[in-house]
């Protein structure tokens, strides 16, 4: 199984110094000390860890923190996108477990979830669905995508095409929209036919805006069965003659036949014996001969031919109202105007066919009338093709009548013809849209099924996962199991986590806990719940990373040392375990167990510990703490106590002279306690600092007052700094009353015990 190798990379994490590729590797082991003061990233560190734990970066990272953490197999998980694999092997305590697990103020524990051995074929089963839950969610967010862009597809057609719909059947007070069309679709009849040519669809959507129907039209009345009679007649009359009752002169004059008959007629009429217009007498003989020629035959023949001429006159004018009085085509329906513009354009050639016919009939009736006993020139058609003209003329005039009714019609039911004139429009779109409708519609339910059974699989999984953890769970085994760590802890049984429906409560002597417990109590409480769920969840201790954050707090000598030994006892077994840790004393607990297995006698031996230090300064250059995690320091890892390592930064700070110190900001810090380490050896009675540089300097008055009086001034400023975790704090001195002090607590140590400073610079020289 994998253990973590190095913090390959490492950025935007607070106090901690970047780290990149080329960095040294950390080289973590199985077994890892990591010893550092408070202030110098121990939390985020444990925050990094804890981000593996989740399989997402820890909320309580500094915003941009990335990483890269490298495996011993070379696998490497690097926040924030690639972190997903490990979160089952890794267990971290810290402050951010103990909030989020121990609810201290109503004394509640959140559950823990132990599985016995005969869980374990269950845990095994669990373990299986919890890996496919994944790649369940990404089919059911993929599936769900897809379903979704489909949809939004559909909705965008449906829209479009109901709008274009909208726009033709201009409706007044509603709308025809997307859920109108979606119907339509289902309702309404259409097929290949109801696709309209461009005029059909703009005439009905004319119609469809139209508030009010237009007027009505009066159909075109007129008889043209006389024209064909009238032709036919008059080509007889042309080809006419009486040539046995006309005398010679009247043959060889014709055009006078009607002056001398209206002249005969005035003489006999008149009785006149002479001709009025030449004088002479007219003899009896004559008399007879015109009046046999001018008998009723020809009078008749002639009242003929001008009833004939009068009857063409009035067709013509007949032809001409009637041409006159077409309906225009913008007066009829938009629908019927194609056909009606055909129908009435033939009409009027045709009329004015039949009007120029008459005109020729008129002058050849004029014609005869002038020359009535004269054969005149018929210059008419045919008779079959005035025939075809004038049945042409009655069937073209029968049609546009026909168009007029139908417009009429229409105009008496508007409304219907209306929505008659919509329903085109709609079966138009629906019929020309409709293989994109069905294609969308059958990929939008392919999408929407697949989308539901990803859905309904993924659900089906959880509820699964679900009911195998509620086989599983075990409150009571890891309640008694907690309780069982905590006696050996705090060495009495008096306080205990009692199994509830929701977690845990905390007892005291069988009593709900109604007051928060000491520090120490809540230490045992939260590192032994911690423990217990090791193997929770069907976990196994020898494949579980753990990392403990400081977990000492306000424990007196036997507690930590006891602590410190459940720590090493209950997670031996673990596949790697980092102990993060300001406590001095806890750091010796673990430095004891360890050292012998980070640098083992036998050089072929390979460490299976590491002992490190979070090494706190501020380069050359800023003004900002940096820490980087360093091998621990030999005087650290040499020596319990803290008085040699903190003696070795007194003398770099000498070495540095006026140069920067990357450790002149704990200087202050250092000093003090470098001096009250001394002179609780020196002067070991109980008082304050100041009144025992105040005693040595009365009592050796070789000592320089004005350097000890940066001493006294150090013991002011410095009063409240009475452990390492003050080291890390700044100062309120300046770097020169720090150097000042410095030199000062050399001199005095050189006057008051030489030999020990003597052998201090010796065993705490500053490596070369």
């Amino acid at each position: 199984m994998s253990i973590i190798k190095n913090l390959r990379s490492l950025k935007s994490a607070a106090v901690l110094a970047e780290r990149t590729a080329r960095s040294d590797s950390l080289g973590f082991a199985r077994f890892n000390l990591i010893y550092g003061f408070n202030g110098s990233g121990k939390s985020t560190l444990s925050r990094i860890y804890s981000t593996l734990q989740q399989g997402r970066q820890h909320q309580r990272l500094p915003e941009g923190c990335t990483f890269e953490i490298e495996m011993d197999d070379g696998k490497i998980y690097r926040c924030p996108d690639q972190l997903g694999g490990i979160e089952q092997r890794i267990c971290v305590f810290n402050a951010d477990f103990v909030d989020e697990n121990l609810q201290w103020g109503t004394g509640r524990a959140n559950p823990v979830f132990y599985i016995g051995q005969e869980q374990a074929e269950l845990a095994g089963e669990l373990s299986k669905l919890e890996q496919t839950v994944p790649t369940a969610r990404q089919k059911q967010t993929g599936e769900t995508k897809v379903a979704t862009e489909k949809e939004k597809a559909f909705g965008l057609l449906k829209r479009e095409r109901a709008r274009a719909i909208s726009d033709r059947l201009r409706l007044t007070g509603r709308k025809y929209e997307a859920p109108n069309l979606a119907s339509d679709y289902e309702t309404v009849a259409f097929n290949a036919d109801s696709v309209l040519l461009p005029k059909a669809l703009d005439d009905a959507t004319s119609l469809s805006a139209r508030s009010a129907p237009l007027p009505k039209v009066t159909v075109i009345e007129f008889d043209d069965t006389p024209i064909e009679v009238m032709a036919s007649a008059t080509a007889d009359f042309a080809g006419q003659t009486i040539g046995s009752v006309l005398i010679a002169e009247l043959e060889r004059y014709p055009a006078m036949v009607p002056w001398m008959k209206a002249g005969h007629e005035f003489h006999i009429e008149h009785d006149l014996e002479s001709c009025l217009y030449c004088g002479e007498t007219i003899p009896e003989q004559r008399k007879k001969l015109l009046t046999a020629a001018f008998d009723d035959r020809l009078a008749t023949f002639i009242e003929s031919v001008a009833d004939a001429h009068r009857r063409a006159e009035q067709i013509l004018e007949a032809l001409t109202a009637a041409s006159g009085s077409a309906p225009e085509v913008t007066s009829i329906s938009p629908e019927l105007q194609t056909a009606y513009q055909a129908a009435r354009s033939l009409l009027v050639r045709q009329m004015d066919a039949a009007s120029d016919l008459m005109k020729l009939t008129l002058g050849i009736l004029r014609a005869k009338l002038a020359t009535p006993t004269a054969i005149v020139e018929n210059r008419l058609p045919p008779m079959e093709k005035v025939r075809e003209s004038c049945n042409l003329l009655k069937s073209t005039r029968t049609e546009v009548n026909n168009l007029i009714v139908q417009h009429n019609e229409q105009v008496d039911d508007f409304a219907r013809h209306q929505e008659e004139a919509r329903l085109s429009i709609r079966r138009h779109f629906l019929a020309e849209g409709a293989s994109d409708y069905a294609d969308l519609r059958t990929e939008v339910g392919a999408a929407s099924m697949a989308a539901d059974e990803a859905k309904a699989e993924l659900t089906k999984l959880l509820n699964d996962i679900e009911t195998l953890k509620a086989k599983v769970r075990e409150h009571g085994p890891a309640a008694a199991r907690v309780n069982e760590l905590v006696k050996s802890y705090l060495g009495h049984g008096e306080l205990t986590i009692s199994p509830i429906a929701e977690g845990y409560e905390l007892h005291r002597h069988s009593q709900l806990v109604r007051g928060a417990p000491s520090e120490g109590e809540k230490t045992a409480i939260a590192l032994c719940y911690f423990l217990s769920t090791l193997e929770s969840d069907g976990r196994k201790l020898e494949d579980v990373i753990v990392v403990i954050d400081d977990p000492i707090s306000s424990l007196d000598t036997k507690a930590m040392n006891f602590a410190c030994a459940l720590i090493r006892n209950r997670v031996s077994q673990a596949a790697q375990l980092f102990v993060l840790t300001h406590n001095q004393h806890c750091m010796n607990e673990f430095k004891k167990a360890w050292k012998g297995w980070a640098y083992p006698r036998n050089k072929d031996t390979a460490p299976t510990a590491r002992l490190l230090y979070v090494d706190v300064s501020v380069p050359t250059g800023t003004n900002i703490r940096s820490s980087s995690i360093i091998e621990m320091p030999p005087l650290l890892r040499e020596y319990d106590s803290e008085y040699h390592f903190l003696f070795q930064k007194v003398l770099q700070f000498e070495a540095a002279g006026a140069a920067h110190s990357d450790y002149a900001f704990m200087m202050p810090n250092v000093i003090r306690r470098v001096l009250d380490v001394f002179l609780a050896f020196r002067m070991p009675r109980n008082g304050p600092l100041i009144d025992k540089i105040k005693e040595l300097c009365k009592g050796d008055t070789s000592l320089d007052v004005e350097r000890m009086i940066a001493l006294e001034r150090l013991s002011q400023v410095e009063s409240h700094s009475d452990s390492l975790d003050d080291l890390v704090t700044h100062s309120s001195m300046t770097v020169e009353e720090a150097h000042d002090a410095n030199a000062a607590l050399l001199v005095m140590m050189e006057k008051l015990d030489s030999e020990h400073l003597k052998g201090l610079r010796k065993y705490c020289r500053l490596p070369t």
